[in-house]
């Protein structure tokens, strides 16, 4: 089939180079062959349509509308080894297909093992969303295979990708001015190591106050375990030493640290103030948290893959999901 342009053939050639496909690809979607991804087909009707190219019996035309198929992909930390069963991912899981299934996109859910490279077997996806925390192999071998891919995650971060994440950075910040503005200077740190970008939010907000972290303040812990938490707290009691508000990775440790500062006298927040990241609404009216709302995270994720199948050639969106500040009763506020 010959291609034209302002009226005068030109060659495949240029079709297929600009859009980073084969001749015969080309020639396969002006004629609407099947066996053609949605990616690959959406890719070379929009370079058509950026050349101005028509075909001698007018525009290309793609298949007729099909469900979209998309794989929802869980990247665990190395110490959870049942991602479903943990309320977080389920919930994300949620949003995800109850967003998915209102257009009637078929949903495909698939663990790997923490730190894989690559998706076991043949993905029959037209995109895949990223849970959790996948690996920059991962991620380069999708990039490879042109597969459209956002990750849903509010515990890494890159600025080349498209993400739908929470405002950790910005929420920390608040979180700070909240303990500045009841007279706490010095605030200590139980962070597993994906929580870098809270402890800046913080860091940033002590430094604008003329206030530092000490560096026996800040302690990094090899996992997220409740048992590794539970031995940190212990040792910090023993050193008669503990900071006047300590920042827990996330509420379940915060949890069991309350346990371990009650058994040993400590009265809460009268003597310490405890601040925790959360994705349980109400957990503790005790405990100060930045509350992460997981059906939300897995809707938008499920809303910006739809249009990343539509639209693969844009440029990366973040999409971010405020976090909510809750405090003791006297006041609540939301971090946007």
């Amino acid at each position: 089939m010959a291609i034209r342009r302002n009226g005068n053939a030109v060659n495949m050639t240029d079709v297929a180079l600009k859009a980073g496909v084969s001749q015969s690809t080309v020639s396969r979607v002006l004629n609407n062959q099947p066996g053609i991804s949605r990616h690959t087909r959406t890719t070379v009707l929009e370079t058509l349509r950026q050349l101005g190219y028509k075909t001698s019996s007018g525009h290309a035309k793609p298949e007729a509308e099909e469900t979209a198929a998309v794989s929802l992909v869980m990247c665990p930390l190395p110490e959870q080894n049942d991602p479903f069963a943990l309320e977080y991912f389920a919930t994300v899981a949620s949003g995800i297909r109850e967003t998915l299934e209102k257009v009637g996109a078929r949903l495909r859910l698939q663990t790997l093992p923490a730190g894989a490279a690559e998706l076991p077997g043949a993905t029959t996806a037209e995109g895949v969303i990223l849970l959790g925390f996948p690996s920059e192999e991962l991620r380069a071998a999708l990039r490879k295979q042109h597969i459209v891919y956002i990750i849903a995650s509010g515990d890494i971060y890159s600025s080349t990708e498209d993400m739908v994440t929470v405002n950790n950075f910005e929420a920390s910040v608040e979180a700070c001015r909240y303990l500045l503005r009841r007279g706490i200077r010095r605030i200590g740190f139980l962070m597993a190591p994906f929580g870098l970008e809270r402890y800046a939010g913080f860091q940033m907000e002590l430094l604008r106050n003329s206030l530092n972290v000490r560096p026996e303040d800040f302690r990094l812990q090899p996992n997220t375990q409740l048992p590794t938490f539970i031995e940190a707290i212990h040792h910090w009691i023993a050193e008669k030493d503990l900071p006047e508000a300590l920042v827990v990775s996330h509420i379940d440790a915060a949890r069991a640290i309350k346990t371990m500062l009650l058994l040993n006298g400590f009265r809460i927040p009268e003597d310490i103030q405890l601040v925790a990241f959360d994705h349980h609404p109400g957990t503790c009216s005790e405990i100060i948290s930045l509350h992460t709302d997981p059906y939300q995270l897995g809707r938008h994720a499920a809303l910006r893959i739809q249009h990343k199948l539509r639209h693969p050639n844009e440029a990366p969106v973040h999409t971010v999901v405020p976090m909510v500040l809750t405090t003791p009763p006297e006041s609540n506020s939301h971090v946007s």
